[in-house]
């Protein structure tokens, strides 16, 4: 038999949680789908940051900033606690020349409007303990949070279907019910689904759906590997950043002083693959260590690369790691746009479908976006501008190899 809905949202991350938390909460009769469980893909893959502190002013900070300001009741809202902390981040460097930069940085970051301090030696280690005596300085943001990521997505599924709205796990859409210019619903695995609006949040797997329409959508997948230690002693209660990862970013990049070579590791050439040198530590002492970049497709599993890429360099950094035991290592699939904002539109000569996908920087943008998303379909205001992610923006025609966080 055919299941009808008003919305029927294709994949279970957080933005297609928050999409139909949001269009549930107005009254419409809502499907989630979710081919294997809640968070399965990159939402519950990552180290579950909400990052302000370089993002760039505009439309990408103003994602994030939205889901910021409702952090602290967010969990009241939603009925579910989900690991919230909200103790800041640091990005920390280790070299004079580094420090210069870092400086820069952190006068353009409270130009910008962030509450960004610079920190000497040793304000950053009476902060995080476990920074060793060879860092030279480090920003920090008071505004930069953490979530458990899996917990995060569940907490906006279970609210959506307390709302009325049906969670259906395990189902997968095979391709998308069109025809005369409208897209009418899903065909999934256990059958049809009808509904007046689909909304695609399936991220990296969002084009070969698109495609079936005969659209393309510049919507890669990055892999990110991220390894986990055995429980430590409490040492770091903040979120950090190493001069290793700083490269990655535009906030960066755009300084006068900014010179890749600054913050570039040997280990990265050896082992192929970039490093968005992160580390932070779980309520129950466990490190949390990332993240080995590279673009193998479709690629789930981690490898020795990638875990002896994070291994080297946070153990060089981070020398209190040495003594941490090895628990397990994953990988997610983190998709992304060539100017790295989410396509949050419909699609030329479509009706009846959204697109909510792109996102690199989805626990941030995630609420938001499904609050864009039900604005659209619901005829209300948004909260943002919404031109910034139309699909047919210029930014979209970049080459993915000069996009940038």
């Amino acid at each position: 038999m055919t299941e009808r809905a008003d919305v029927v949202v294709v994949g279970g991350g957080i933005v297609g949680a928050a999409s139909a938390y949001e269009l549930a909460r107005r009254g419409l009769q809502v499907v989630l789908l979710e081919a294997e469980r809640l968070g399965y893909g990159a939402s519950g893959r990552n180290l579950g940051y909400v990052w302000s502190h370089t993002r760039r002013p505009g439309p990408e900070l103003a994602l994030v900033d939205d889901t910021r300001r409702r952090l602290p009741e967010l969990e009241e809202e939603l009925g579910a606690r989900f690991g919230l902390r909200q103790n800041g981040s640091l990005i920390f460097v280790t070299t004079d020349a580094q420090a210069v930069v870092l400086r820069e940085f952190v006068a353009q970051r409270r130009s910008d409007g962030l509450p960004v301090e610079l920190l000497d030696s040793v304000a950053a280690r009476a902060m995080a303990p476990i920074l060793p005596e060879t860092v030279t300085a480090a920003s920090y943001c008071p505004w930069d949070a953490q979530v458990e990521p899996e917990a995060y997505v569940r907490a906006f599924g279970l609210a959506a279907q307390r709302h009325g709205a049906r969670l259906r796990e395990g189902v997968a859409v095979r391709s998308l019910r069109a025809g005369e210019g409208r897209v009418t619903g899903v065909e999934t695995d256990v059958g049809p689904i009808e509904a007046e609006w689909t909304v695609v949040a399936a991220g990296g797997w969002t084009p070969s759906l698109v495609r079936q329409l005969g659209l393309e959508l510049p919507i890669l997948p990055m892999r990110l590997q991220v390894m986990q230690t055995e429980p430590m002693p409490p040492r770091l209660e903040h979120l950090l950043y190493g001069p290793v990862a700083v490269k990655q970013y535009s906030a960066f990049q755009e300084l006068p002083s900014f010179r890749p070579e600054l913050f570039a590791s040997a280990a990265e050439e050896r082992h192929g693959q970039l490093l968005l040198e992160a580390a932070c530590q779980k309520d129950d002492g466990s490190y949390v260590l990332g993240c080995a970049m590279d673009y193998p497709g479709f690629e789930w599993r981690p490898d020795v690369r990638g875990v002896a890429l994070i291994s080297e360099v946070l153990l060089a950094d981070l020398p209190e790691l040495r003594a941490a035991r090895f628990a397990r290592a994953w990988a997610g699939i983190l998709p992304y746009t060539p100017d790295n904002l989410p396509i949050i539109d419909g699609l030329p000569g479509w009706q009846g479908v959204i697109v909510a996908a792109g996102h690199v920087f989805g626990n941030g943008a995630g609420p938001t976006t499904g609050r864009l998303v039900a604005g659209r379909i619901c005829g209300e205001g948004t909260p943002l501008d919404p031109v910034p992610y139309l699909a047919g923006r210029a930014g979209l025609g970049m080459t993915a190899a000069s996009s940038v966080w």
